[in-house]
């Protein structure tokens, strides 16, 4: 048969109506990375039977599938892996420009969240992962690539499927549509003014977890269990005022801000994604040193739930989507 390179394949995803039920994409999304594919859990037999062979036997006990994709974030369907990893559809409101949406997200606070079906489809496959739930989602921001992200997913086993693979031409981001903002409180974020930032990365952890009973192979369900959100920010080292965050307790909400100025959605609207963390802990400084550059440093930071506000992360979406497939 004729081999393939990885450019070739396409993936496809869609938020499911109901867990479980494979639905056809929605989205077509471009990818630099792929690694999502159906796995097995085997038990073997090691009774003794006469031999000093340790197995005699193998059976399959678990099939689901696992695994992740990356690349570039883009303005439309970023929408759906937002629902997925918030765990549940927007509050999509139309600007009073006609066609131009924000679209809100909270944290469901269930185990419950809402799933995707994941499609792949190349010259050798072409297959169909229902039931996928985020295990974790991944954002990486520094000033000399792309904005992107990585999504790692649990999900029930592939069927044969037909896609047929329609890209469209998405908004994405670079560095210099990007800022990042912190304030005493995420009412104070609008007002604060950005502050120079070499690098962001984020990564909401949800420990999905594949679920079995007696009588299957397939997990009887998918669920998401505690949530987490971990990162950090790399600036240059000009003053002690990030480092005494550190050392003091000092708590901060933040905004990590894009938007690309250039493509107007209508009457000035702008695409634009942002995240805005209610309140994080500063729980590590760094400094790096080298001879002949500028002293950079190094904040890792976790999100904590907000007592004030009731959440700990949110995001709002602006593209020309009405919402209807988030």
């Amino acid at each position: 048969m004729a081999k393939v390179i990885g450019r070739t394949g396409a993936i496809g995803i869609a938020v499911e109506a109901t867990q479980g039920t494979a639905v056809a994409p929605t989205f077509f999304v471009p990818v630099q990375s792929y690694s999502f594919d159906d796995k097995v859990e085997y038990v073997k037999n090691d009774s003794a039977m006469g031999r000093i062979e340790e197995f005699n036997d193998a059976d399959i006990i678990k099939e689901w599938g696992e695994g992740e994709y990356g690349g570039k974030i883009f303005i439309d369907s970023i929408g759906a892996e937002l629902t997925a990893l918030f765990g549940q559809s927007p509050t999509s409101t139309e600007r009073t420009t006609t066609n131009v949406f924000d679209h809100a997200y909270t944290l469901a606070n269930n185990n419950d969240h809402k799933s995707l079906s994941v499609s792949y489809v190349d010259d050798i496959q072409d297959v169909r992962s229902p039931f996928a739930m985020i295990n974790s989602w991944s954002l990486e921001v520094a000033v000399d690539d792309y904005v992107k992200r990585t999504i790692n997913l649990i999900s029930k086993k592939s069927a044969s499927v037909t896609n047929s693979p329609a890209f469209t031409n998405e908004v994405e981001f670079i560095p210099s549509m990007v800022s990042v903002k912190m304030a005493s409180a995420v009412a104070g974020l609008d007002a604060a003014s950005a502050i120079n930032v070499t690098s962001f990365n984020m990564e909401v952890a949800k420990n999905a977890e594949a679920l079995y009973v007696l009588g299957s192979k397939e997990p009887e369900d998918i669920i998401n269990k505690q949530f987490g959100v971990t990162g950090s920010i790399e600036l240059y080292f000009e003053n002690t005022t990030y480092r005494d965050y550190v050392f003091a307790n000092t708590h901060r909400a933040a905004r990590l801000s894009m938007a690309d100025t250039t493509v107007d959605l209508g009457s000035g609207h702008n695409p634009e994604l942002r995240f805005d963390l209610n309140e994080i802990v500063f729980s590590e400084f760094e400094r790096g040193w080298d001879s002949n550059d500028p002293l950079k440093q190094t904040l890792s930071f976790e999100a904590l739930v907000s007592v004030t506000d009731s959440a700990m992360i949110s995001a709002r979406l602006t593209n020309t989507q009405d919402g209807t497939d988030y």
